[in-house]
């Protein structure tokens, strides 16, 4: 199938027998700035202990989680399951790229198959990942690479929260991660990361804000004082804006 916009549609498929639950803000992020994620699915035996983190973080992401009991030790059924998913995908015609997030080097025929069919294969595992699997795909990410950039970001936004005597009341303390406000300076390096694989080329404003919106749900730019969405990118030291042919499509590139 072609490209949506210029952009991939991606299955994301998680082995979470072998990779930690830490690293899925991070990707999802990644694969945004890709493309659209049509399919968030996570495989293993859920009624374990060691899933914790994954069941914790089902509804927060919108993934939907696939239960692979283990009758029999020894027997990878989760690996099974996600090959025979990942082929009902490939054939549905839904797709153009598939994430195969794993640090197991047995999907490496899997890889291989879907770049048969024309599917953009992204790869996503630990540094421990056999080279195997992840020179079959098209593109790799490592999951300890990503997390150690988002921390910059994490930090500078701590960094300039109130201090303890300003904090607010402890009633107030307990509000929705979900409704916060988000740091623009995290916003601005999204969209920086999204411009980069523009290779320098202006974007259409209307494609970053389905992205952030994507990212961050709850974003609200009129939050930031921005009239606007144009407004909100007003950093003339990162971004320039720009008219299209029509005076209708505002663009945004970076400096």
């Amino acid at each position: 199938m072609e490209k949506d916009n210029g952009n991939y549609i991606i299955a994301l498929l998680i082995d979470t027998d072998n990779v930690s639950a830490k690293y899925i803000s991070a990707l999802i992020k990644e694969l945004i700035v890709l493309g659209r994620v049509s399919y968030k699915r996570m495989y293993g035996d859920f009624t374990k202990n060691s899933a914790e983190s994954w069941r914790a973080i089902v509804n927060d992401y919108s993934i939907t989680p696939i239960q692979q009991y283990t009758y029999t030790v020894g027997k990878n059924v989760t690996d099974s399951k996600m090959i025979i998913d990942a082929m009902d995908i490939l054939y549905s015609g839904n797709v153009n790229a598939m994430c195969i997030m794993s640090s197991d080097s047995d999907f490496t025929g899997l890889a291989k198959r879907l770049k048969e069919s024309n599917i953009y294969v992204i790869g996503a595992g630990e540094k421990k990942t056999p080279s195997s699997f992840v020179r079959a795909c098209d593109r790799f990410f490592v999951l300890e690479e990503l997390i150690e950039r988002e921390e910059p970001i994490q930090s500078a936004t701590a960094s300039k929260k109130e201090s303890p005597s300003a904090q607010k009341p402890p009633e107030e303390a307990t509000v929705d991660e979900s409704t916060k406000q988000i740091s623009k300076t995290e916003i601005e390096d999204f969209v920086s990361k999204i411009l980069e694989d523009f290779n320098g080329k202006p974007c259409p404003i209307s494609i970053i804000m389905q992205k952030i919106y994507q990212a961050y749900p709850q974003f609200n730019y009129k939050q930031y004082g921005a009239k606007k969405a144009m407004d909100f990118f007003n950093n003339k030291n990162k971004f320039a804006i720009s008219r299209g042919k029509s005076s209708d499509v505002v663009l945004i590139s970076l400096i």
